[in-house]
């Protein structure tokens, strides 16, 4: 696979960004820039996405599916995973920015973790090791 992009010289792989589909792009972008505490990206009017740079060096997007190929919601097995330092607080400040508690905080062999779900019902897992 000579010519294939993703293998060539260093700078050259992939890189990792996530993208959920939302039903008000700046609203989710708000909440999640506010929880990673990261610069939010400007308003376009009328834009059906937005993008936010995490501190991790990874991209975040929140589109709006178009009519022809809508996203529906889905409760599988994949969910964005926060990493914090405080439990506590990152939950608190997570649900005054509207989040909503899934299930109870619990202790697991790898650490304590809280199920969430997002303003738009999105599941999302608070991590403390």
């Amino acid at each position: 696979m000579g010519n294939d992009k993703d293998t060539g010289p260093a700078g050259a792989h992939p890189s990792c960004t996530l993208v959920l589909a939302s039903e008000n792009p700046q609203h989710l972008a708000s909440f999640y820039g506010h929880l990673f505490n990261c610069t939010l990206p400007s308003p376009v009017t009328g834009s059906r996405s937005a993008t936010l740079s995490l501190p991790m060096g990874m991209a975040l997007v929140l589109y709006r599916p178009s009519h022809q190929r809508p996203q529906p919601r889905q409760h599988g097995r994949l969910a964005l995973c926060l990493k914090c330092t405080n439990l506590e607080i990152t939950c608190q400040r997570a649900m005054a920015l509207g989040a909503h508690i899934l299930e109870p905080m619990v202790q697991e062999p790898f650490g304590r973790e809280q199920w969430l779900l997002d303003p738009e019902g999105n599941r999302l897992l608070l991590w403390q090791t």
